[in-house]
């Protein structure tokens, strides 16, 4: 995998020492590092694997005019997308698949990547099936190089969750990192996995997944929420649906939520897991979910669509897989990226907002504890250095990724978030999110 090159670095800064904190709503988060990757971490595809249909595919353009082509096997043109024409060679043109998604185009030069336009894949050509990955190629036509071809953590992440352990979200540990799932923003998304070392904060890019109905069609899935079920010894989680519908962003399937599962680990390289609709009412989002030993219940926190808008809502279900009824009202605040998590023994509910907040709930009756205290802010009008020029961040609808450290770390909490900073040049009402932004904070 090719060594990061992230733009956006802050020192580590020092650790604020506060008073010993019973609750998430008593510590003092100070952010140690943000970051965002832009093209600079990939993978390689695996062998044999000749097409994606979520992939990044560049060239390096030596003169015009120059192009990307998607064709069989046997040379039959599928889509042929051409290099800007308002960049002087060299430069590196990259094509973005993100399934049934509109295919974007980038130029980068002199170390700065932009948004060129927005394409369209060709009426009738559905890039998902399996045999695509077999019977298609991409590769380069006129002044362009040889066209690379890697799965990557995009131009923006965003919507980022710990991956857990056991029914009841421990936190899932390999190697001494802590794994979590995010978005890689292109112009869509599709589902990827990265790590973190707590102790360094070095964060590495791991893979993709694509989601399979039974059907043979690879989707993208997002904001998934993935533990390893000791007992079933299985893989297992929760999805919001953006891939079932037409190539406008927000198609979405009844209910909004699958069930998704894997006897193989996904979090490593590219993986394929299988999926099916949840079947909830309305329309929902970015779950959360647990198995509460003592009520013997499967419970699921989930932002879910009401007409006042997005609002926290606790499910309960007697399998992991449904059917799940609600078991409280909407909360009355603004809610997105939903989380269950642990502190001191105990189970809290972490919800971002657009009130400018990271709200706190108990679990699972959702009353309104408090807010969580980040300094910096991620939103609101806090500016960044970016190679584009000074940028702000945007709205505050971020995600709470919380974590409680063991012992032996040099903080006991983490939390992870992200900024919303638009690729410059994206066509509204369409964004990408920005970088990571990873917080700490003592007892």
């Amino acid at each position: 995998m090719k060594k990061s090159a992230v733009f956006l670095t802050v020192a580590a800064l020092a650790v604020l020492r506060v008073a010993a904190a019973d609750t998430p709503m008593e510590l003092e988060f100070r952010r140690a590092w943000q970051g965002r990757f832009v093209f600079d971490q990939e993978i390689d595809f695996p062998e044999g694997v000749t097409f994606l249909p979520a992939a990044h595919y560049a060239a390096e353009i030596k003169s015009l005019p120059a192009a990307i082509r998607i064709e069989t096997n046997d040379g039959k043109e599928i889509a042929s997308y051409s290099a800007p024409t308002n960049v002087v060679p060299p430069f590196t043109m990259h094509l973005a698949l993100t399934c049934l998604h509109r295919p974007a185009v980038f130029a980068t030069k002199d170390g700065v990547t932009s948004l060129s336009r927005i394409d369209d894949l060709p009426k009738g050509f559905d890039p998902r099936p399996k045999d695509n990955l077999t019977r298609l190629r991409v590769r380069s036509d006129g002044g362009a190089g040889k066209v690379r071809a890697t799965i990557s953590a995009g131009v923006g992440q965003a919507d980022v969750r710990f991956v857990t352990r056991g029914r009841e979200s421990a936190l899932y540990w390999e190697g001494g990192r802590l794994f979590f799932t995010f978005s890689a923003r292109f112009y869509g998304a599709c589902q990827a996995v990265a790590s973190i070392d707590p102790r360094t904060l070095d964060i590495r890019y791991e893979g993709e997944i694509l989601f399979d109905y039974g059907d043979g069609i690879l989707r993208n899935d997002l904001a998934a929420h993935l533990f390893f079920d000791e007992e079933a010894d299985e893989w297992r989680g929760w999805a919001s649906n953006f891939s079932t519908g037409s190539n406008a962003l927000s198609a979405r399937a009844k209910g909004g939520l699958n069930a998704v599962w894997s006897k193989k680990a996904p979090l490593h390289g590219l993986n394929v897991m299988s999926a099916k609709s949840l079947n909830l009412d309305g329309m929902n989002e970015d779950p959360s979910g647990i198995w509460d030993p003592e009520a013997k219940k499967w419970r699921l926190l989930v932002s879910n669509f009401t007409k006042a808008g997005i609002r926290a809502m606790m499910l309960e279900s007697d399998r992991w897989d449904g059917p799940f009824a609600p078991i409280t009202g909407t909360v009355s605040e603004d809610s997105t990226g939903t989380t269950i998590q642990w502190m001191n023994g105990r189970r809290y509910c972490f919800v971002g907002s657009a009130a400018h907040a990271i709200h706190v709930y108990s679990y699972p009756k959702l009353e309104l504890l408090g807010k969580i205290k980040l300094q910096p802010e991620p939103w609101g009008d806090t500016a960044l250095q970016t190679p584009w020029g000074v940028l702000r961040t945007g709205n505050s609808r971020v995600w709470p990724c919380f974590a409680e450290l063991p012992d032996g770390y040099p903080q006991r909490y983490l939390l992870i978030t992200m900024d919303r900073i638009n690729v410059p040049g994206m066509p509204k009402p369409n964004w990408t999110y920005g970088g990571l932004h990873v917080y700490t904070a003592e007892k």
